[in-house]
């Protein structure tokens, strides 16, 4: 197993883009954007932020982080372009992340922001890239940069710039294979996270004299059988207790058969509609719905109810763990107390051959036409190397514990949890395509678990058109 000091390096590292990466799907309709600054409104220009944070660390890290030597000589461009609805710069009350401290110091460079929408952030970069007017890095982190930015011309390929064959990129070797063509990387991704857990409430567990979900996954027995046999002793339609809400189970558990619906292999973009695995996931699902045991978000007017389980009305409420962060007005719905908030990894399919999670990554791409290559290079760089570094690692802990009041706990699963998605982690592809591909796959491979319809049925209504789609998706990227 990875480290668990590579994990909480990564968290610190990262906890923007957690907070800000998974809000797209968490309703049917994709575009909200949180995070490091708010968004301008659609119809108004992106606007930078020229200035270098002020922000500082405290002394002791930022001598950890000096110690730390890639050979880094000072850039001729120090500054580095980033066009996003959220600032890697952070606010003056929070810390400089490790990776940005060394670019800074070491490099002698500086982060501006370009601020723009998130939902409009592809229709700003084309507008951009068209005037010459490119900015230098974009980021991976909503996973819908590879392929759909490949194949549309947005991004360039990071080889002449990053050796992704060093010792310092070897820990994000395979995963970095994942968004290759022809040998060529368009992300460097620089970490892996666990994209959805089961939040729970202590409470409900004990009120209920069930299992906890977090004792059977350290006995190593936390499966879709146990989480049967939890759903079927929990629900009861007359007291209206159901299992599971939200809009990111039914995605999240078919990953777990170690099969994307979109995916690539041999550099060719296909669908697996019709794998035996991603079958059985869809014959679950189906089953939980015969059974009554999903939360009928039908009868709610297709609205999502997460204060249910602080309510101990609902067993679990799967979403990303971004919802740990409490700005981001999750936590504060599952229980009275922010103790009493729990999650484990989505539980094991006993048909595969290993224990695999949805992941998404933390990572950026170099746009098309971009300034300063030499500069995104240098940054993504700092983020490989101080991911193991003991400032990361105390960042993170001192704001989950002093802003985010974790507690141990949940920090220890936090940590497991992103452990183990990067051991054997599963990228789901369909809304990386085209919006098409998007469309085709988003809805129609949650009705066996909303609406009780077969998957069988289901996939031959979608499987002409996704391989169409896809057909005309590989001819365009053949191009590139």
């Amino acid at each position: 197993m990875k480290s668990l000091r590579r994990i909480t390096a990564a968290a610190a590292a990262m906890c923007m883009v957690l907070a800000v990466a998974g809000c797209e799907d968490e309703t049917p309709v994709s575009g909200n954007s949180s995070g490091g600054s708010s968004a301008t409104s659609g119809n108004a220009p992106a606007q930078a932020t020229t200035a270098a944070t002020t922000a500082t660390m405290k002394q002791e890290d930022a001598e950890k982080i000096a110690e730390i030597d890639i050979g880094a000589e000072k850039l001729e461009n120090g500054t580095v372009k980033f066009l996003s609805s959220w600032d890697l710069n952070p606010k003056e009350d929070q810390p400089i992340a490790p990776a940005l401290e060394m670019f800074q110091t070491q490099y002698g460079g500086r982060i501006e922001y370009i601020e723009t929408p998130w939902d409009s952030r592809f229709d700003k970069l084309a507008v951009l890239v068209q005037a010459d007017d490119s900015p230098d890095m974009f980021s991976a982190g909503d996973m819908d940069v590879f392929p759909k930015g490949a194949m549309n011309g947005m991004f360039d390929p990071l080889d002449d710039y990053i050796d992704f064959s060093s010792d310092l990129w070897a820990p994000m070797s395979a995963v970095n294979e994942q968004f290759a063509f022809e040998g060529e990387h368009y992300v460097g991704a620089v970490d892996v996270e666990g994209d959805c857990v089961m939040f729970y409430n202590k409470n409900t567990i004990i009120d209920n004299d069930l299992d906890d979900p977090a004792e059977l996954l350290k006995e190593g027995n936390w499966t879709w059988e146990t989480f049967w046999n939890m759903m079927i002793k929990f629900c009861d339609v007359d007291s209206e207790k159901f299992a599971t809400d939200g809009w990111w189970f039914e995605g999240g558990f078919s990953l777990t058969t170690g099969k994307p619906y979109i995916g690539m292999e041999d550099g060719k973009i296909v669908h697996n509609l019709d794998n035996a695995m991603i079958e059985k996931a869809q014959a679950f699902m189906l089953d939980m719905n015969k059974n009554n045991l999903q939360f009928p978000k039908a009868q709610y007017n297709w609205q999502v109810q997460p204060k249910r389980l602080s309510e101990g009305k609902t067993l679990f409420y799967p979403v990303g763990l971004y919802a740990m962060y409490p700005y981001n007005n999750y936590i504060q719905d599952f229980a009275s107390s922010q103790a009493d908030v729990m999650f484990v990894p989505m539980p094991k399919c006993p048909y595969a051959d290993e224990y695999y999670l949805p992941a998404r990554v933390s990572g950026f791409s170099l746009v098309k036409g971009a300034k300063n290559p030499e500069g995104v290079a240098a940054y993504l760089n700092c983020a490989m190397a101080t991911r193991d570094s003991e400032a990361a690692v105390e960042i993170g802990k001192r704001q989950a514990f002093e802003e985010y009041n974790w507690t141990q706990e949940q920090w220890d699963m936090y940590q497991l949890v992103n452990e183990m998605t990067a051991e054997h982690p599963v990228i789901e592809m369909y809304n990386a395509v085209t919006p098409k591909i998007g469309d085709l796959i988003n809805n129609p491979m949650k009705e066996g678990y909303n609406s009780g319809a077969s998957w069988t049925q289901t996939r031959e209504t979608i499987r002409a058109a996704v391989q169409a789609e896809l057909d005309s998706a590989n001819e365009k990227l053949a191009g590139v």
